[in-house]
């Protein structure tokens, strides 16, 4: 239904000021009201109020029930058109992270268009789907540096988690008990099921006042993992398959695991391919900085710098040899594919097929 085709009550007076050659002017006088007022009642842009309705029903000698029910149809008849515009756009919006949120059972399937809008908004706890574009602003720092990134996406990725997390219940956070538990957290790297390996890790950081959930990755995000604070005292980690190798999930979690122990409360961490572009360069410098405290609390964790230092001295880095490999990750108590990755990341060799072999698929 067009706007044009929706009738506001102004048609309806300008019709009898003709019958009673009346110009706008007359009827302002009669109305007691200024002519621009009523120019606006005439063309749908004010209300006629109760007291209007009374007046034109002495004016015209047509009962006021009548123009407040006219007025009344018209406006509803507006809304109902801006609602299904809105309706149109929302489901636009998701209708393709829809039947991805079917697919993992988050919500029921369904061709109605409003019961899909309603449904992923009851999901998100949200009024409108614009809102999550608002909340992403706020949280993000880091963006994806990658084609057709969808911040919908993401923040239904988030919500899962957080969903979850309600759902824990666990001991107030601390620090110095998680700092303790780092060797053991690196021997898991080397457990052959690393299902198993993650189930453990859960507990160790559940032990330790970390909420710790894994999640599949949402199409279009690039996201690797997420950590913030639910409350003042509860930690939430959040880590995806993105990269699906064993190398890049450990490296994700340290990192998210360095942002709880060296970040601050205050600031939530969404670690994706890229960077964000601020426009308050102390904020920029302040992400950065957390992401850099990030990063080297993952690489030292994984693997001690000085050892490392060494390691790099003792081989030909320009033609890395297998054994190389895995003597030194079995002399540290790592999963060689942690060693390898290190190894591409520093020495660009992503091409690399000698360190390409010790990938590890990972699958949530």
């Amino acid at each position: 239904m067009d706007k044009e085709n929706i009738l506001c009550p102004g048609e309806t007076i300008k019709e009898l000021l003709e019958t009673y050659h009346y110009t706008q002017q007359d009827l302002a006088d009669k109305l007691n009201m200024d002519l621009k007022t009523v120019n606006e009642i005439l063309n749908g842009k004010a209300v006629i109020t109760v007291e209007t309705a009374m007046k034109l029903e002495m004016i015209f000698n047509i009962d006021a029930i009548f123009w407040n029910n006219l007025e009344f149809n018209y406006r509803k008849a507006l809304k109902q058109k801006e609602q299904k515009e809105i309706l149109e756009k929302e489901y636009a919006k998701i209708k393709q992270i829809y039947k991805e949120m079917v697919i993992r059972n988050l919500v029921e399937d369904t061709k109605d268009k409003e019961k899909i809008v309603d449904n992923f908004k009851k999901f998100m706890e949200i009024t409108t789907v614009e809102s999550l574009e608002h909340e992403y602003y706020k949280v993000a720092c880091r963006k994806a540096n990658t084609k057709n990134f969808d911040i919908i996406n993401l923040m239904v990725w988030i919500q899962i988690g957080l969903k979850k997390a309600r759902e824990t219940e666990i001991p107030t956070y601390n620090r110095e008990k998680i700092l303790s538990k780092i060797d053991d957290i690196r021997k898991l790297t080397l457990m052959p099921n690393q299902a198993k390996a993650r189930e453990e890790l859960i507990n160790i950081c559940n032990q330790c006042g970390i909420i710790v959930n894994f999640e599949k990755s949402m199409p279009r995000t690039a996201i690797y993992g997420i950590a913030r604070w639910l409350n003042s005292t509860t930690p939430f980690i959040q880590i995806s398959d993105r990269g699906k190798n064993i190398s890049t999930f450990w490296f994700s979690f340290m990192h998210e695991l360095g942002h709880i122990i060296k970040g601050r409360k205050k600031m939530c961490f969404i670690d994706m391919d890229g960077y964000t572009i601020e426009n308050d360069i102390n904020a920029q410098i302040l992400r950065e900085t957390e992401e850099y405290k990030a990063d080297k609390f993952a690489r030292d964790s994984l693997i001690n710098e000085k050892e490392y230092k060494n390691f790099l001295k003792s081989i030909d880095t320009s033609k890395i040899e297998k054994k190389d490999i895995i003597n030194f990750a079995e002399k540290i108590g790592i999963n060689p594919c942690i060693l390898a990755g290190r190894l591409k990341f520093d020495n660009n060799k992503y091409n690399d097929i000698i360190l390409n072999s010790f990938n590890i698929k990972l699958e949530f």
